[in-house]
């Protein structure tokens, strides 16, 4: 049950992140140019330009609205975690438009201080006795405390960086992430995961009205990177990683198609796909980007409704 104080969360992240974004396009746009790669879909060089780390807005509007309404420990935790990922997404970003480059810093670097974050989260949460590691992956659960960290920390940079890639055709990311956050809602009766979602869902819906086809702003990895950490961080909370890898299953799809692009390229010197992450190579055999976001998304409400009939079966 959403009680009015929720509702109120949502309003107020809406509220915050329309005056947060009517002044990004008003005083920062010029500021924040995108740099496209230049080996990605000649379509996209079209976006050259476009203003990047809009997620900055969502991710301000999310931490203010819960700061003034939801303070408890449980939410602090989360966005502690999520801010961690803002600031090396932040860093990213900002790095990029500084070298004019679409991939400033290596990611083995990006990498170890996501894992580092990541383990120091796990730890404070498991010491403090915030939230139940229940490594509950479905198919099997894990009560030995290394495999426990080990698990939940590819779950949680798994998950980030798979939004971070699914974040390259306009209103991909952000719709996906929309619907995985309606089905928490739907299902789930954690008043602080309630009003965590609640606090996300009022940036990214204003968020996706600019971010539209064609898009007015990008997200950045500011973004991609804080609302995938979020996400896993809901399923850490709940218990339910498993969860959250059913409705992600986009996320799954293109960091698999990515380490498989690579690791057989290395291997053969040949491509499985016409290009990864796995929406470009859709793109390249004649998908537009709102086809790309309607089939992907369609294929999230699918995993949606399987994650409600596995969630009904499990209690």
């Amino acid at each position: 049950m959403i009680s009015t104080r929720c509702i109120f969360t949502l309003f107020l992240s809406l509220t915050l992140s329309i005056v947060g974004f009517k002044l990004y396009l008003k005083y920062f746009r010029s500021l924040l140019p995108k740099h496209v790669r230049d080996y990605g879909p000649k379509s996209h060089l079209t976006k050259e330009g476009t203003p990047t780390m809009g997620g900055l807005v969502i991710f301000l509007s999310t931490l203010l609205t819960l700061l003034i309404l939801y303070p408890t420990r449980e939410i602090m935790a989360l966005l502690s975690l999520i801010t961690g990922y803002a600031v090396i997404g932040g860093i990213d970003d900002y790095a990029g438009i500084k070298r004019r480059s679409s991939q400033p810093l290596k990611g083995r670097y990006k990498f170890i201080a996501e894992c580092t974050i990541t383990l120091f989260w796990l730890w404070m949460i498991r010491r403090f006795g915030i939230f139940e590691l229940k490594g509950d992956f479905l198919i099997f659960r894990s009560g030995d405390t290394f495999w426990q960290y080990l698990l939940e920390t590819v779950f949680i940079v798994g998950i980030a960086n798979g939004v971070n890639f699914t974040d390259g055709v306009d209103g991909l990311a952000g719709t996906i992430i929309t619907i995985l956050l309606f089905f928490v809602l739907l299902i789930f009766k954690d008043f602080n995961v309630i009003a965590f979602s609640l606090a996300i869902l009022g940036g990214l819906l204003v968020f996706l009205f600019y971010n539209a086809h064609p898009a007015r702003l990008i997200m950045g990895d500011i973004g991609s990177l804080s609302l995938g950490a979020s996400v896993a961080g809901i399923g850490v909370a709940l218990g339910k990683e498993w969860f959250i890898i059913i409705l992600g299953i986009i996320f799954i799809l293109e960091n698999l198609s990515v380490i498989l692009q690579v690791s057989y390229f290395k291997l053969t010197g040949k491509r499985i796909f016409k290009m990864s992450p796995l929406h470009h190579h859709f793109e390249l055999s004649g998908w537009s980007e709102p086809q790309v976001v309607t089939r992907f998304s369609l294929l999230t409400l699918l995993a949606g409704i399987m994650g409600v009939f596995i969630n009904g079966f499990k209690r």
